[in-house]
């Protein structure tokens, strides 16, 4: 039975290996109906679900679009910016909340207006960051196959056990690695949230006794309606603050120049004295 685990683990692990998101120009051109929407994340990104689970539900694409997250369909029809994104979130979904993606998608706007550019960064760091991870647990588990085929004729319960706790072993490690990269992760966008606009979207959540979930366990719409409502929320926020520091450095402008023309006009006056003297 393990036998035949382990040769399937093997097989995902070298397909995962080479995995790669589409490329922005191969994204369907031709805008997409929800049904045809989920249908096709879901295909494209199960080579990365080893457990066949259902990645993308037309549910998650409506809270996404109720909370701001990715914008509304034309006429009910997605297009290849949305597909962009929903390819992107449905990768990080189980790492970031909705309020954490919906933080670093509006930093986009910093970045570049051109939705391909933004896509073609995400897939290279994906393809980055993927495969040198996969590749590293398909070395070990490579390893400790190589050990039972060699100890399972001599010992075959013993070289069994052995498999299922190295194999145990490295899905631990990678844990441990996962939960303090989240930590990490969770703390660089706090310092962001707050640098920005002095709260994160949780505590302007918590005002309103909504918890921030993950997006397998919204509870209802009122969630996305939350994230949203703090997101429109600080961003109001910013643009008032942006507004108070643009005044403030036009009334220093006006003081400035005011006080230059104060000085010039005694310089002239001065001048004026001398020159009757």
């Amino acid at each position: 039975m393990m036998e035949e685990e382990l040769k399937n683990l093997q097989e995902w692990l070298k397909r995962a290996s080479t995995y790669e998101l589409p490329s922005f120009k191969e994204l369907p051109a031709v805008p997409l109906y929800m049904e045809q929407v989920t249908a096709y994340i879901n295909k494209t990104l199960a080579p990365m679900s080893p457990k066949d689970n259902e990645i993308l539900t037309s549910y998650m694409v409506n809270n996404y679009v109720k909370a701001k997250i990715i914008k509304e369909p034309n006429k009910k029809k997605y297009n290849e910016e949305h597909l962009g994104y929903l390819l992107a979130i449905s990768s990080l979904k189980n790492s970031l909340t909705m309020a954490e993606l919906s933080h670093l998608i509006a930093l986009d706007a910093d970045i570049t207006q051109d939705k391909s550019v933004l896509y073609r960064f995400f897939t290279m760091m994906t393809k980055d960051v993927g495969q040198n991870t996969i590749s590293l647990a398909q070395q070990r588990v490579n390893r400790f196959a190589e050990e039972y085929e060699k100890n399972k004729e001599k010992d075959p319960e013993g070289a069994e056990r052995h498999l299922i706790d190295s194999l145990g072993l490295i899905a631990l490690r990678m844990s441990i690695r996962a939960s303090f990269e989240r930590i990490v992760a969770e703390a660089l966008l706090t310092a962001i949230e707050k640098g920005s606009s002095g709260k994160t979207f949780e505590e302007e959540n918590s005002k309103k006794n909504h918890k921030v979930m993950k997006h397998s366990a919204i509870a209802s719409d009122k969630e996305a309606e939350s994230i949203a409502s703090a997101k429109q929320k600080i961003i109001k926020e910013q643009r008032k603050d942006e507004k108070r520091k643009e005044n403030e450095a036009r009334r220093k402008e006006k003081e400035e120049q005011q006080k230059l023309a104060r000085e010039q006009k005694e310089q002239e006056e001065k001048l004026t004295k001398e020159v009757k003297k």
